[in-house]
C-alpha cells in the first residue's frame, strides 16, 4: 500500500523502489524517523527487503569475510555501516566462523552464550536465531548452506548440512535439512557422488532456492523446494578444464564463476541452472602495468602472462557486475603483503582497491547486501 500523501513529494516507485533500497545502512536508518510509514516500510516490509537485495550496488552491496573475529567488508567498508562488526550482540564465547551469506543474512558457527550453535543473524538489524546441537551425533561442519528469500518466504529460512562419505574413487554426499518453521532436521533421500574428487565440497552459495558447493572441477547443487540434487561441470576452454584459481558467487540472482589462470581472467554465469555463458574475459598482458607496488617486479620473456601468474598468483574473490576483484601477493618478494585489485570489465582497466588487513581466506569471502529483513523465528 502506498504511504500517505505527505510522504509522496516524489513518485512512490521512485522513492521506494529506486532510491531507498539503494541507500547504505547508516543513511537508510535515518529515514526511519521521517514518518511512521517510512519506519514501517524500512523495518517490517518483506518486499522492501527483497528490493534491497535486488537493487544492491556499491553503496549497499559488497563482500564480507571474517577477520580477527570481526566482520570485514570490501571494497567500500565505510558504506556498509554495520553497527557491531564484532558481533557482540550475539555474546560469542569462542571463535566464530562465517559459513555463508544469503540475501543479507549470515550463517555463523561457534559458541554463543556458552552453547555450541548455528546462528542465523542480520548484522544490520542485530537480530538472530540460534539452532542448538541438541545432542546430534556430529558437530556442525562449515559446508552448510543457507536459503532465505525475503520476497517468496520472508518467514522461513532453510539450512542444509552436507554429510560426507568416502566411496571407491571419489566422495559421496547426503543432505540434512533444517526448516525454521518446523524446527526439525530431516535427511534428504538424495545422494550425489563426485567421481575422482579428493577435495571436499566448500564455499556454499545460494541462488533461487538452490545451494551450490564448489567441488574441484564441478559444482554440486541441492534444490531445497524440489528435494533434488546433482552436479554441474565447470566451464571448459578448448575442450579441457583449465587449472587455476577460482571463485563462485552470486550476482543479480545467478551463480557466477570467476577464474584466473596463466592466460588471463574470465567470468561465467550459470543460466537456467545448466548452461554456462561467458560474460567477460581478458589476458594479463593488458593489466601488468597496474601491479607496481613491489619495486623488484620485472617481467621479461615470451609469455608475460604466464610469468605474471606464477609470480603474483592472482586469486578471484568476487564479482559485482562491473568489477572482478582478485587478491594478489608477490611470491618472489620478501614483503608478502596482500592487496585487492578490481578489473573493470567494461573499461578494461585495473584499480588498486587497497591492502588486505587481518589475514583471510578467499574461500570464505561471500556476497553481502545491507538488508533490513527480519530474521525468521524458529517455531
Amino acid at each position: 500500500m502506498a504511504p500517505p500523501t505527505k510522504d509522496r513529494d516524489l513518485p512512490y516507485h521512485l522513492i521506494h523502489i529506486h532510491l531507498l533500497p539503494r541507500l547504505p545502512y547508516k543513511t537508510l536508518n535515518r529515514f526511519k524517523c521521517v514518518s511512521k510509514s517510512f519506519n514501517s516500510l524500512i523495518t517490517a516490509d518483506a518486499q522492501f527487503a527483497a528490493d534491497q537485495v535486488r537493487s544492491a550496488h556499491a553503496s549497499s552491496g559488497c563482500f564480507v569475510y571474517m577477520s580477527n573475529c570481526r566482520l570485514s567488508f570490501f571494497p567500500y567498508p565505510a558504506f556498509v555501516g554495520v553497527p557491531d562488526p564484532s558481533l557482540g550482540f550475539l555474546n560469542p564465547s569462542s571463535t566464530v566462523k562465517l559459513v555463508t551469506s544469503t540475501n543479507g543474512l549470515l550463517l555463523l558457527c561457534g559458541k554463543f552464550n556458552g552453547e555450541k550453535s548455528i546462528c542465523v543473524c542480520n548484522p544490520a538489524t542485530r537480530e538472530a536465531a540460534f539452532v542448538s546441537n541438541n545432542g546430534r551425533e556430529k558437530s556442525y561442519r562449515s559446508e552448510m548452506g543457507l536459503v532465505y528469500d525475503p520476497r517468496q518466504s520472508p518467514h522461513r529460512f532453510i539450512i542444509v548440512e552436507l554429510l560426507l562419505h568416502n566411496y571407491g574413487y571419489g566422495l559421496q554426499y547426503r543432505f540434512d535439512v533444517f526448516l525454521s518453521d518446523t524446527s526439525e532436521w530431516n535427511r534428504s533421500r538424495q545422494t550425489v557422488c563426485i567421481d575422482g574428487s579428493i577435495v571436499a565440497a566448500s564455499k556454499p552459495v545460494c541462488a533461487n532456492g538452490v545451494i551450490y558447493w564448489s567441488c574441484s572441477k564441478c559444482l554440486m547443487w541441492y534444490d531445497t523446494e524440489a528435494d533434488l540434487a546433482g552436479s554441474i561441470t565447470l566451464p571448459v576452454i578448448e575442450g579441457k578444464v583449465v587449472e587455476g584459481q577460482t571463485h563462485t558467487g552470486v550476482y543479480d540472482g545467478d551463480v557466477v564463476y570467476c577464474r584466473t589462470w596463466d592466460d588471463g581472467i574470465e567470468v561465467w554465469r550459470l543460466t537456467g541452472g545448466s548452461r554456462w555463458d561467458r560474460l567477460h574475459g581478458a589476458c594479463w598482458d593488458s593489466m601488468i602495468g597496474a601491479f607496481d607496488f613491489c619495486h623488484g617486479m620485472r617481467l621479461r620473456g615470451k609469455s608475460q602472462s604466464e610469468m605474471f601468474f606464477k609470480r603474483w598468483l592472482p586469486q578471484p574473490v568476487g564479482f559485482d557486475g562491473r568489477f572482478v576483484y582478485f587478491k594478489v601477493v608477490n611470491l618472489k618478494c620478501r614483503d608478502k603483503r596482500e592487496r585487492v585489485f578490481g578489473w573493470d570489465c567494461d573499461k578494461g582497466s585495473v584499480e588498486d582497491k587497497g591492502e588486505v588487513t587481518g589475514g583471510w581466506c578467499p574461500d570464505n569471502v561471500f556476497n553481502y547486501v545491507n538488508s533490513m529483513a527480519r530474521v525468521p523465528p524458529i517455531l
